[in-house]
């Protein structure tokens, strides 16, 4: 079973002279198993929405369903939760045990699993996220690089075993080693545990290579959601409410400008080359 949005309205400071609609009207299904981008603006409302996919903010009206468990009710929040793993902005920041393993371990603890199990799942988390746990296990967490702490924190999540993974700009601040790094360990843990994946993130590029689809929030409402071909086909629309595309897609858009006929919808390299191709091969006709 999916996770479930249904006429989500959330409202801040509701009944104030401060009231400010952070969510309006939002539906949406996160499938098992997929790969979501969430793209928007700044202010847009993504932050908002993620966190009522584990519960943690509750809708001013409308239903969020995880696997079938209503998140407005406490006793299946609960369960629902448990399915959720959230990983916010800077999560290294959360770091605070004497050792990274006991650090990994603290939330699987706190789900009542006894302390060997929960030592057990520190260490294969810890491996999953490219962390050997023999080398890692009892460091402080605070001796750790940026990178090496991101996964530290990730590895908490994933020994939890959540079925949907929910990233808010996993990659926020880190060097380009530490980019591909955390790129590369999201990718692994999807091909090893086939958890779903919702990450938010203003790198185009990354969503372009990995999301099959991509939700697009402007103002606070769905702007669209589909494929991601489908939705970085239509780069002047997403550019026009102050989003980022894919750099191939902004070369085309430059390149039409300028009279070239490159077809709309190419947003990786390969299409482009495709096309560059067929663009080059008329002119050899000719």
């Amino acid at each position: 079973m999916p996770i479930v949005v249904e006429k989500l309205n959330y409202t801040y400071m509701q009944g104030s002279a401060l009231t400010d609609a952070a969510l309006k009207d939002i539906g949406l299904t996160v499938r098992d198993g997929e790969f979501l981008g969430l793209i928007g603006h700044t202010g847009s409302g993504k932050s908002t929405l993620v966190q009522h996919l584990n519960g943690l903010l509750q809708p001013t009206s409308g239903r969020v369903t995880v696997d079938g468990y209503d998140m407005a009710d406490k006793k299946q929040r609960r369960l629902g939760r448990r399915l959720v793993g959230m990983v916010f902005q800077y999560p290294e920041y959360q770091l605070f045990e004497e050792t990274v393993a006991k650090d990994v371990a603290f939330g699987v603890r706190n789900m009542g699993v006894p302390e060997a199990e929960a030592m057990a799942r520190a260490d294969e988390a810890l491996a999953l996220v490219g962390l050997e746990p023999g080398r890692f296990r009892d460091k402080s967490p605070f001796e750790l690089s940026g990178g090496e702490k991101r996964r530290a924190a990730l590895a908490g999540i994933i020994a939890m075993k959540p079925k949907y993974l929910v990233l808010d700009e996993p990659m926020a601040g880190l060097d380009p080693l530490g980019r591909r790094a955390i790129l590369a360990t999201i990718d692994s843990l999807r091909a090893t545990l086939g958890c779903a994946v919702v990450m938010i993130s203003h790198a185009m590029d990354d969503l372009a290579d990995r999301a099959e689809r991509v939700a697009v929030l402007n103002e606070g409402s769905l702007l669209m959601v589909d494929s991601t071909e489908n939705v970085f086909a239509q780069s002047e629309l997403l550019v026009s409410v102050g989003l980022d595309v894919p750099q191939v897609s902004r070369l085309c858009m430059e390149l039409r400008a300028r009279g070239a006929d490159i077809p709309s919808g190419i947003y990786d390299r390969a299409m482009m080359e495709k096309a560059l191709l067929r663009l080059f091969g008329k002119g050899a006709e000719a």
